[in-house]
Order: structure tokens, then C-alpha cells, then sequence
């Protein structure tokens, strides 16, 4: 009988070990499947965060060239206003080309009509 014991105890022994390495092997999968699962979605939000960081470069770049055109038309408006203030100027202090004779400035004082003349009419 003793030998029989000895073949049951190693029997259950080796099916002890043997389902102690599956579970192993299991978890060892589990877990390289849990790594393999965080680096893939690790890399996908990579991507996704390098495409919206070249959509704002690309809008930054677009209100940058707006801003700077914006710039260029700004000094030209300010350049033509200066031409114009310039000729404004020119004209006011050249006299009349015409031959015409300025108009005479008004008198200070409007002149006093006499007494006489405010009397009642008839």
C-alpha cells in the first residue's frame, strides 16, 4: 500500500503543479495583454495629440499672416492719410490760380441803420 500512496501523492502533486503553471502562464498572457492594450492606447492619444498640435501650428501660422497683412494695409492707409493731409495743406496755403478775387471778409460791426428810417410807415 505504501507504494500506491506514494503514485496518488505525486499524481496530485503533478496536477497541482500543472494547474499552478497554467495559472501562471494565464496570468502571464493577462498581463502582457494589459501592457500591449495601455501601450496601444498610449500611442493613439500620441497621435491624436501630434494632429491637434498641427491644427493649432497651422491656425497660429494662418492668424500670423492675417495679423502681418492686416499690418501691411494699416501702414498704407496711414501713408495715403499722410499724402492727403500733406495736399490739404498745399492747397489751403497756395492762392486761388483762378485770377478770382477772395471774398471780402465780413464787417465786425453790421451797419447801423438811423432812427429816421425806423419810423411807422403810412
Amino acid at each position: 500500500m505504501g507504494v500506491e500512496m506514494d503514485e496518488a501523492r505525486t499524481t496530485r502533486q503533478m496536477s497541482l503543479y500543472r494547474n499552478l503553471g497554467l495559472a501562471m502562464a494565464f496570468l502571464a498572457l493577462v498581463g502582457w495583454g494589459t501592457a500591449y492594450v495601455a501601450h496601444t492606447s498610449a500611442a493613439a492619444q500620441q497621435q491624436q495629440l501630434r494632429e491637434e498640435m498641427a491644427q493649432g501650428k497651422a491656425a497660429q501660422d494662418q492668424l500670423t499672416a492675417e495679423r502681418d497683412q492686416a499690418q501691411a494695409q494699416l501702414a498704407a492707409a496711414q501713408q495715403e492719410v499722410v499724402g492727403l493731409t500733406k495736399r490739404i495743406e498745399e492747397l489751403q496755403e497756395k492762392p486761388s490760380v483762378t485770377g478770382s478775387v477772395p471774398a471780402p471778409k465780413p464787417a465786425s460791426n453790421p451797419p447801423r441803420t438811423s432812427a429816421k428810417t425806423k419810423g411807422k410807415g403810412r
